[in-house]
């Protein structure tokens, strides 16, 4: 069959839809979880604050922002915000005195748990429709993506 008669696909190039779905999907994930964390009075912002204070031991206000990605003096209002609700509290550094650590409280880490619940429990809800196998390609193909 010459070129000229052949069809075309109809449609945009598969890269393109693979870049609508993963932005639409993870648009409808963000929307989905943050609806979960809302009763909890949580957002997703300060959920992965608090994730990475657990995390880690006693993390500088300059360290969470690197691992956010986000720069620390936009972290004060929130961190300010976890402090009064008592979830998370500044404390000096043992080792260098002009920096506080942060740290959760016993309701902090209270708190987070319920939060680590409903993260859980819409990551079940996102994979439900995939094969053990399915969600194990798609893990490996993703963290090809986020590296490259």
């Amino acid at each position: 069959m010459p070129a000229s008669s052949r069809q075309r696909p109809k449609g945009p190039p598969e890269e393109v839809q693979i870049a609508f779905l993963l932005s639409r999907l993870g648009g409808r994930q963000g929307n989905a979880f943050a609806d979960l964390l809302r009763p909890l009075e949580l957002r997703p912002k300060t959920f992965a604050l608090m994730n990475l204070v657990d995390l880690g031991d006693g993390p500088s206000q300059q360290e969470v922002g690197a691992a956010m990605e986000l720069d620390p003096s936009g972290l004060i209002g929130t961190i300010d915000e976890l402090e009064r609700r008592g979830w998370i509290e500044r404390r000096r550094s043992e080792t260098d005195r002009r920096r506080h650590a942060l740290h959760l409280t016993a309701a902090g880490t209270e708190k987070l748990a319920e939060g680590r619940r409903a993260a859980r429990q819409r990551a079940e809800e996102l994979v439900a429709p995939l094969g053990e196998r399915e969600r194990s390609t798609l893990l490996r193909l993703l963290r090809k993506l986020s590296a490259a």
